[in-house]
């Protein structure tokens, strides 16, 4: 037993030091020792005690693992997981009563895993798990915006660096107002009045699903029109440069996403004919309508054929269109007593669609029942964009790189042409040629020559010629010198012709003075 063996104090000292670094319990490995001589039998384990604890230490002994810090970022997972995490309710601290939590009752948030199932039909979807967390995020962001009239999820935009999440939010009224200091024809206020439609809309983009979601700027109708000529990746930071050609009159990445996603929109939402119609402004009704607008139509029955869903005539496009330029007469101005004339609110109208089958590829997700198989419509203009249709609900969805597709090579359009400065002959122009120097072989100067001195310009009306033409040059330039050496002996001649004159006239004039009075 371990008292025969004579307690802690029959431990010799260099066993005391090996276990010590091991971190191990004395007791317990002394137990171990002990239990080992009593199934092996080992004589005189007193006697053999060093190499029978070493055995036990051997066989025990365990290699210290040494936590390394994590260098992979697991922002996104960690987000990801909170969005599963619900808040717990505290009671109120008087009446103790649990209340209900965040509510978004007055924001309607559409069935994403229902659309997510339709998706997938098509081949378009997400994914069924990151669906999942994108409807998580979405009801979040319904939660924290009460002020939305409705939330849905637009798409996907990838980018070279991060990918943008886009979420729609509809807003009750505009939240911005066009400037009141500028005239009513003035650019800057038409280019916010004629978007007021696409600004009823609110974006909120994010990377991944439970990061948080950021307000994109509202659009102008200049940004509008410039981006429908511009192609360019996204990077995934806001905050980047916009730097384009044409350029894109915004500032930030920000400005040109916003105005990517209502240029797709425009080109790619669509809704079946009749779900919708067009409500008139009306001041009168409570509460008054200032503007146009498209609203459910309420009676919209589905057709009891699934496969009439895949005609373009079914098929209606209900999201802001790009506005119609203004035609203000010339006249147009405030009158005697200041009050300038009212502009008309812009039109908020449905499009047909059916003059663009060539724009849109339709097919049913399932080749067996048909009569139950979810119906499919592809953009070629935009790859990514697609609708789908079953069972009387509908839903849009984009997940690309924000281009358009329009079957031809990419080619920057042509930049302005570049504006020469004038020349004009009575300008002298100093350009400094330095003189050609020879030099012996011991690299002293032997010899000088000046540069050879062009020709100025000619007068007005005279030749000129092309640096590239050499043939055209000298032969421009013995006409010149021709020219001078012919002007040069008109003028001698005319100065000798006047010198002969002036010298018989004063021949004349003293052989007058020299003659007798008669």
């Amino acid at each position: 037993s371990f008292h025969k063996l004579g307690g802690m104090a029959a431990l010799p000292k260099d066993v005391m030091a090996y276990l010590a670094p091991a971190s191990a319990s004395v007791y317990e490995h002394l137990s171990q020792v002990l239990a080992k001589v009593t199934v092996t039998g080992s004589k005189d384990p007193a006697a053999n005690f060093d190499k029978i604890s070493r055995s036990v230490l051997e066989d025990t002994f365990v290699w210290p693992v040494e936590v390394q810090p994590m260098k992979v970022d697991l922002t996104a997972q960690q987000a990801s997981r909170d969005l599963f995490m619900v808040a717990k309710a505290v009671p109120h601290i008087e009446t103790g009563i649990v209340g209900a939590g965040n509510a978004f009752a007055d924001t309607y948030v559409p069935d994403i895993m229902a659309e997510a199932e339709m998706l997938q039909w098509s081949g378009c979807s997400l994914g069924e798990v990151e669906m999942c967390k994108v409807m998580l995020a979405v009801r979040k962001l319904a939660g924290d915006h009460p002020e939305l009239k409705s939330v849905r999820f637009f798409g996907k935009f990838l980018g070279t660096g991060d990918d943008y999440l886009v979420c729609e939010g509809e807003l009750t009224a505009p939240d911005e107002a066009p400037p009141a200091n500028l005239a009513p024809n003035h650019p800057g206020r038409r280019n916010i009045e004629k978007v007021v439609h696409h600004n009823m809309l609110k974006y909120y983009v994010c990377p991944f699903p439970g990061a948080p979601w950021v307000t994109l700027p509202n659009l102008r109708l200049d940004q509008l029109l410039a981006v429908r000529a511009v192609k360019k990746l996204f990077t995934g930071n806001l905050a980047a440069p916009i730097r384009s050609f044409p350029p894109f009159p915004g500032e930030t990445e920000a400005h040109y996403l916003r105005a990517k996603i209502a240029y797709i929109g425009v080109n790619t939402c669509m809704a079946p004919a009749g779900y919708y119609k067009e409500v008139p402004p009306d001041a009168e009704a409570q509460p008054p309508r200032l503007r146009p607008k498209i609203a459910a139509a309420g009676d919209w029955a589905a057709p009891e054929d699934p496969a009439a869903m895949m005609a373009m005539g079914a098929w209606t496009m209900h999201y802001p269109g790009i506005p119609e330029p203004d035609a203000f007469p010339e006249d147009f101005g405030p009158d005697e007593e200041g009050v300038w004339p009212t502009i008309e609110p812009e039109a908020y109208a449905l499009r047909p669609n059916e003059e663009e089958p060539a724009k849109w590829s339709a097919r049913p997700c399932a080749t067996l029942y048909r009569k139950y198989s979810p119906a499919a419509l592809r953009s070629r203009l935009f790859p990514g964009a697609v609708v789908v249709y079953h069972q009387k609900s509908f839903c849009c969805f984009y997940n690309g790189w924000g281009n358009k597709d329009d079957g031809l090579a990419y080619t920057p359009q042509m930049g302005p042409g570049l504006v020469m400065p004038l020349v004009r002959k009575d300008d002298v122009y100093k350009v400094h040629i330095p003189d050609t120097v020879e030099r012996d072989e011991e690299g002293k100067i032997t010899n000088t020559i000046p540069p050879e001195i062009p020709p100025r310009y000619p007068d007005e009306g005279w030749k000129h010629y092309n640096d590239e033409q050499m043939d055209l040059k000298d032969k421009m330039e013995l006409e010149w010198k021709s020219l001078k050496e012919k002007e040069e002996e008109e003028r001698l001649a005319a100065e000798a012709a006047a010198a002969e004159a002036a010298a018989e006239a004063a021949a004349a004039e003293a052989a007058g003075a020299e003659a007798p009075p008669a």
